[in-house]
């Protein structure tokens, strides 16, 4: 027979039995639903967990510290010097200190609020770090003004309406609760807001009270710090590649002046290692749920073949070979096995709809801003459940479709 034959009498023989073959159907749809939740979800979350090491921009970067392996002489500080020679390097674009303090008083007008500060170098605008994070204004100049970034929670902490209400506005910074040295009552450092950023979801509601300086900027703010700590040296330093590619050779530089180094990208692989057995556990459970779904398609397609065993015989009768009949069953349950993956699909997306949109409801009470996207669902997956579905389905009918080929003609036509 033509394939295009076969194919219009599976399709006939399953509207026979309609209720059987729509629950049989709904069966490989649940199952399917919850494969592709399941690892849609560990995709999604995946991917949460790596937007914001690629919104700022952080696997090209390299962390060096100053430790005393067992056996080596003492490393050199790591100051000012030592970022000068690391950004010689080749293929370094910038090198800065991890510069970070908990609590930055931020005066504007009568309002008052506390962030954390993180040093952020001018030459950062050039390799676009955190370009992707800023959602109002630009990165800092390179004019050597008095300029911050501030987070989107502080800038509402402060009266600002809107992000692009807080631009070009002069706000005082200094450190929260710190006495003054001696030197008299300390007068707050003035800095113009050039930029408000708002971090990815799923980060740490820490990061939205955050406000961004200039590594040199951080040295200035009153009550903060003493000349004599930076003398002493950075505890460790944030080295940029211009590419990911170049990480092992820059590392391999470092390490020879007598530094301990580590990479995002190497931490990121670790992470993806752990998504990774998510990912085939979750696969697992649902290709048990689909085995299981598998078991009604036997039974529908046995069912099929005492229900229709003298057609058999007479389509045997008439010239129908053994393989044509085997053909003809397959052909069913791959039918069963598609429509229940394109139904498990389209239930899955709408299941993992619903579960954002709680997610998101609860994520606001928890003061996280903006819709989780907590589910991946790439063509590959799309694609390989759907396919996943036909093969079990198919395998699942090669006994009914053995017994029908099977048939004796003459004990089939005389069972009337």
């Amino acid at each position: 027979m033509r394939a295009f034959k076969i194919a219009g009498l599976a399709l006939n023989g399953l509207r026979r039995s309609p209720l059987r073959v729509t629950l049989t159907t709904l069966g490989v749809t649940f199952a399917t639903g919850a494969l592709v939740t399941m690892v849609g979800l560990a995709l999604g979350v995946q991917r949460q967990m790596e937007t914001p090491f690629r919104a700022l921009a952080l696997l090209n970067n390299i962390q060096v510290k100053r430790e005393e392996p067992h056996g080596v002489k003492k490393p050199p500080l790591l100051n000012d010097s030592a970022l000068k020679k690391i950004e010689k390097l080749p293929g370094v674009t910038v090198a800065y200190p991890d510069s970070h303090v908990k609590n930055i008083a931020i005066h504007y007008r009568d309002k008052e609020t506390t962030a954390i500060g993180l040093a952020m170098p001018r030459e950062a605008a050039l390799v676009n770090i955190a370009d992707e994070i800023l959602i109002a204004g630009t990165f800092f100049d390179e004019n050597n003004k008095p300029e911050v970034i501030l987070g989107l929670q502080p800038a509402k902490d402060l009266g600002f309406g809107t992000p692009q209400d807080a631009i070009g506005k002069e706000v005082t910074v200094e450190a929260a609760g710190q006495a003054t040295d001696g030197g008299g009552e300390r007068k707050p450092l003035t800095v113009t807001i050039v930029g408000i950023y708002s971090a990815p979801p799923l980060m740490p509601a820490g990061a939205q009270q955050g406000i961004f300086l200039p590594v040199e900027l951080m040295r200035e703010i009153p009550g903060l710090y003493l000349e004599s700590a930076f003398a002493a040296g950075y505890a460790s330093v944030t080295v940029r590649v211009s590419d990911p590619s170049l990480l092992g050779d820059v590392e391999k530089e470092i390490r020879a002046m007598g530094y301990s180094t580590r990479t995002v990208l190497s931490r990121l692989q670790d992470m993806r290692r752990f998504f990774l057995a998510i990912q085939l556990l979750l696969t697992v459970v649902g290709s048990i749920a689909l085995g299981i779904a598998s078991l009604g398609i036997v039974n529908t397609l046995l069912m099929a073949v005492l229900e229709r065993y003298q057609e058999i015989g007479l389509c045997k009768a008439i010239g129908a070979s053994d393989g044509d009949l085997f053909v003809l069953f397959l052909t069913e349950a791959a039918i069963i096995g598609f429509l229940g993956g394109v139904t498990g699909i389209a239930l899955g997306w709408l299941m993992s709809w619903g579960m954002e949109a709680l997610a998101s409801v609860y994520a606001h009470r928890q003061g996280i801003t903006g819709r989780l996207d907590l589910f991946a669902f790439p063509v590959w997956l799309l694609a390989v459940s759907i396919g996943f579905a036909v093969v079990v389905s198919v395998v699942a009918g090669i006994y009914p479709a053995l017994r029908a080929a099977r048939v004796d003609p003459i004990r089939a036509l005389r069972s009337h």
